[in-house]
C-alpha cells in the first residue's frame, strides 16, 4: 500500500469484500452520490484480519428524486432492502434511521447507510480518502479521523481489548510513519480521546 496527501493504493489481489464494496459504490458513483465509508472495513482494507457482516456508508443528504434514483439503480442491479423496502429510504434516511441493502437473498455483507449527521461525519464526507485499484475505486473516511474515531468508540464502551481499540491500533501501526501526526491529534483532542490516544503510543 502507498500513502499519499489524499489517496491510497492497494495494490493486492482483491477479496470478495472487496469486490463487494466495489459494486457498490459504483453503483453511488454512477447516481452522483457523494459517499464515504468509515469504520470495521477501514481497518480490514488495510490488512486487519477480522470479519465484518455490514459495511457502513454515510451519504451526503440527498432529495427524494436522487433517493429514487439510486432505489431504481440498486433494484436494477439485484440489491433488496434487509429490513424495510428500498421504496422506503427516503423516508427512513430522512428521519434520521438507518438502512440495510444487500444482494437479493443475501444478508452478508449488508451495506448500512445513513445520512450524514454530525461534525465528525461532515468531517469524513467532506475530506475523503481516496483507495485506488486496478479495478476501480473508492473513498474511506480519513485515516487520521477514523483512528481518533474508534477511539472514541472504545472509550464509550470502557474497552481497551474489543474490536474498536484493536481496529485503531492497527491503522496507527499500520501508517505510523506516514499519515499526519499533526491532524491526527488535533482529531483526538476534538473527540476527547487523549487517554486512549497515551494508550495506544504505549502498545
Amino acid at each position: 500500500m502507498e500513502l499519499s496527501d489524499d489517496t491510497l493504493t492497494v495494490s493486492r489481489e482483491l477479496s470478495e469484500l472487496d469486490k463487494d464494496v466495489l459494486e457498490f459504490t459504483q453503483i453511488l458513483d454512477a447516481c452522483d452520490v457523494s459517499y464515504v465509508i468509515v469504520s470495521g472495513y477501514v481497518a480490514i482494507l488495510t490488512g486487519r484480519s477480522r470479519s465484518t457482516e455490514d459495511i457502513d456508508v454515510i451519504l451526503e443528504s440527498l432529495s427524494e428524486v436522487e433517493i429514487e434514483q439510486f432505489v431504481t439503480e440498486l433494484k436494477e442491479r439485484g440489491y433488496w432492502g434487509m429490513a424495510m423496502p428500498l421504496d422506503e429510504m427516503y423516508s427512513m434516511l430522512s428521519e434520521g434511521s438507518r438502512i440495510r441493502i444487500a444482494e437479493e437473498g443475501e444478508m452478508y455483507p449488508n451495506f448500512e447507510t445513513w445520512f450524514v449527521s454530525n461534525d465528525v461525519e461532515r468531517e469524513a464526507l467532506s475530506n475523503p480518502l481516496t483507495v485506488t485499484f486496478d479495478e476501480g475505486q473508492i473513498e474511506i473516511s480519513p485515516l487520521e479521523l477514523q483512528i481518533a474515531y474508534k477511539l472514541r468508540l472504545a472509550q464509550a464502551t470502557d474497552s481497551l481489548s474489543g474490536k474498536d481499540f484493536e481496529d485503531a491500533l492497527h491503522l496507527y501501526l499500520t501508517f505510523e510513519e506516514r499519515f499526519n501526526t499533526e491532524q491526527l491529534e488535533t482529531y483526538v483532542n476534538e473527540l476527547g480521546v487523549e487517554n486512549y490516544y497515551a494508550e495506544l503510543k504505549s502498545v
